[in-house]
């Protein structure tokens, strides 16, 4: 059986103990082309960035040298070493799990880190040093580079982790202590200052530098105004996550037909796919996490897992309420409406962020793109159209939307009781208590006056019990050869699910239809009957024995008309 390196980022490990790994090592020799020292390199959380820094780390380190065939033996990079392969001493720094509860613990695990750092350096190559005690970062590095400066014959090549991680914790919150940080005199800006006189200074020669968002390093200004910021560059797209050509040893690992690992394919790209960084790239990525988590799960089980996103990897997705609060509710609640209903989202990427403003749309569309919640869907001469990358965050979404909806209305979108009325419709083909369950939400909702009621909510609330319950692959707006249908459910492998189903939605304002009540009603009817009809026909339905087909007539928040068909 293929092993699969979910959880583990040491380059050394995958290899030694033969672990699948899609060879990177391409972008070493691209990346030294550049003639760029110190770079800077962006994607979103879960994406690889740890184990591609430690192939450099391997690459480059001179400790490394006899392992290099043995660690790189049939590897791009074999055959193509670089001058600059195992000559330099490596300085590692992690910046991950930076602890942000006060301004205190933030110092105090921030100077952990870099001591952490230095003191693996000096025991790794046998110093006679030791690392200097000092409470601030950038006194201690400083004192660090001055002491080894003597002590060693090859340059640093500095490597960072997560640069940002504990700004990225603080996002949405109030951002005093992220400004006192990267402020003139604040402990991280200095420390970058003295990183940047390191590398004048001949002891750092090289930095690569990881982490997610741009807005820390856009932050310090003229801190660490060397950077050569990469995480756009077209070529580099696809130096971190999967293509799918990547992906081909795990899908020939599985002992099934090759029809099978076709629609398995399709399975992974519609769930994980979509990724573009640059829209002139020639290949959309996978989220590496993600399909290492759904991969190491089929294999022991034989079918893909109930819950698309390990709850390791959704922890660190599921922070949109913390992105939705850095700007006026009214503007991002109609974002994250335009979102929720996939529709794509013009924006002119901010070129540089600064907290010291309101974040207004292109930020924070910007930041959305750069945290793996939008990705590029098109451009054009004027701008870039975003979009969701897939499934599974689309699945994100519509758990925050649930929990707007929890909190405005006072119910409980989601629960084992509600799962239940899902089940209803999935095991015996009963839609009835699930539109109740949808009439009692929209009900109080309407009684607090905090939505508008049409067609467009409504649905966004039935997608959000069928997404959440499991059962279901929900699709919004389908197209098939007679048009595109409101709502069509798709019966997942992980549930005994009976009945798939295509549901048309029409909605009549409740004043209209106070005054019109039965001209309007069989307006609506005659009209989804019709429709219905003519999307059943289509080549994909003809097959499937157990389709319900249902016509759901709104006017305010109640229903008016459910039919079968």
């Amino acid at each position: 059986m293929l092993k699969i390196p979910y959880g583990i980022s040491s380059f050394a490990e995958l290899r030694n103990e033969n672990y699948f790994y899609a060879d990177k090592t391409q972008y070493i020799e691209l990346l030294e082309s550049y003639g760029e020292k110190y770079i800077f390199f962006l994607r979103p959380r879960r994406f690889g960035k740890t184990l591609f820094l430690s192939t450099l780390e391997n690459y480059y380190d001179l400790n490394k040298k006899e392992e290099f065939t043995e660690l790189f033996s049939d590897l791009y990079i074999e055959k193509n070493k670089t001058e600059l392969a195992n000559s330099y001493h490596i300085l590692r720094f992690d910046f991950s799990s930076v602890a942000t509860a006060s301004e205190e613990e933030l110092l105090y695990t921030f100077l952990v880190k870099v001591q952490k750092a230095i003191e693996v350096f000096i025991n790794k190559y046998n110093l006679d040093l030791q690392c200097p005690e000092s409470h601030d970062p950038a006194s201690m590095l400083n004192l660090f580079m001055a002491r080894v400066q003597g002590e060693i014959d090859q340059e640093i090549y500095v490597l960072i982790d997560e640069y940002d991680q504990f700004a990225n914790e603080m996002l949405g919150e109030e951002n005093s202590k992220f400004k006192k940080a990267v402020s003139q005199t604040g402990f991280v800006r200095r420390f970058y200052q003295a990183l940047k006189e390191a590398t004048a200074d001949g002891v750092v020669d090289r930095i690569f530098a990881t982490g997610v968002s741009p807005i820390t390093l856009d932050s310090m200004t003229s801190g660490f105004n060397i950077a050569a910021k990469l995480t756009r560059e077209p070529d580099l797209n696809e130096m971190m996550g999967f293509t799918a050509g990547e992906l081909k040893p795990l899908l020939n690992s599985l002992d099934i037909s090759e029809s099978e690992k076709k629609s398995l394919m399709d399975k992974l790209k519609e769930y994980y796919n979509g990724y573009l960084f640059h829209q002139d790239a020639k290949s959309k990525v996978f989220n590496s996490d993600m399909v290492l988590y759904f991969f190491k799960y089929y294999l022991r089980q034989h079918k893909e897992p109930e819950d698309l996103i390990d709850s390791n990897i959704s922890s660190d997705y599921r922070k949109l309420e913390q992105l939705f609060a850095l700007n006026e509710e009214e503007k991002t609640n109609e974002i994250l409406e335009s979102i929720l209903n996939e529709e794509l989202q013009d924006v002119v990427f901010t070129r540089e962020f600064r907290l010291d403003n309101r974040f207004n749309a292109d930020d924070f569309k910007s930041l959305l793109f750069y945290l793996g919640f939008l990705t590029i869907k098109e451009k054009t001469p004027v701008n870039i159209k975003l979009g969701l990358p897939n499934y599974a965050i689309k699945e994100i979404y519509f758990e925050f939307f649930s929990k707007i909806i929890e909190d405005y209305s006072g119910q409980e979108i989601f629960s084992s009781e509600t799962r239940k009325t899902v089940a209803e419709l999935a095991l015996n083909g009963n839609i009835e208590p699930l539109v109740e369950e949808i009439e009692v939400i929209l009900n109080s909702l309407s009684n607090r006056d905090l939505i508008l009621f049409d067609e467009k909510y409504i649905k966004l609330l039935f997608i959000s019990y069928l997404i959440l319950s499991k059962f279901y692959n929900v699709k919004s707006e389908y197209e098939v050869e007679t048009g595109y249908i409101d709502l069509v459910l798709f019966k997942k492998e992980i549930e005994a699910v009976n009945y798939e189903a295509l549901i048309e939605l029409k909605y009549i304002k409740k004043s209209d239809y106070q005054k019109q009540k039965s001209k309007l009603l069989s307006k609506k009817i005659k009209e989804a009957k019709e429709q219905l009809l003519s999307y059943g026909e289509a080549e994909e339905f003809k097959q499937k024995e157990n389709l319900k087909k249902w016509i759901i007539i709104f006017a305010g928040a109640e229903v008016v008309h459910l039919e079968e068909i």
